[in-house]
């Protein structure tokens, strides 16, 4: 957890899994044709459907932007007079804090508990 401000934010992981996913279906389908000749001598085509499960892909590009986000906002060590307040607060952060956590928080990664 994160206490910026006198608020408290946390990391859904649950949204980071949904965002960085690649939007495939779980499972892939696949057809296979056989021909083989049987015992009277005909040609006889048989097609097979096999159902394969789909590995894990993710979006790289998306992965490696929220993971960098995540780090600003982690590395962040300025003094913080959580008396003051949010705005306050937020209001004398960087530039770069500012992007990482409000990017962030727009997509529901950073999320307040209240």
């Amino acid at each position: 957890m994160l206490s910026f401000g006198g608020k408290i934010f946390k990391f859904d992981l649950d949204n980071i899994d949904k965002l960085i996913r690649v939007n495939n279906p779980e499972i892939s389908e696949e057809l296979e044709e056989r021909t083989v000749t049987d015992e009277k001598g005909s040609t006889v085509t048989e097609v097979i459907k096999k159902t394969i499960p789909r590995s894990r892909e993710i979006d790289a590009a998306r992965y490696e932007s929220i993971r960098g986000f995540m780090e600003v906002v982690l590395l962040y060590n300025e003094e913080i007079d959580d008396t003051l307040g949010f705005d306050r607060a937020f209001s004398e952060a960087t530039i770069a804090f500012k992007m990482a956590f409000n990017t962030l928080l727009d997509y529901g990664i950073i999320v307040e508990i209240e």
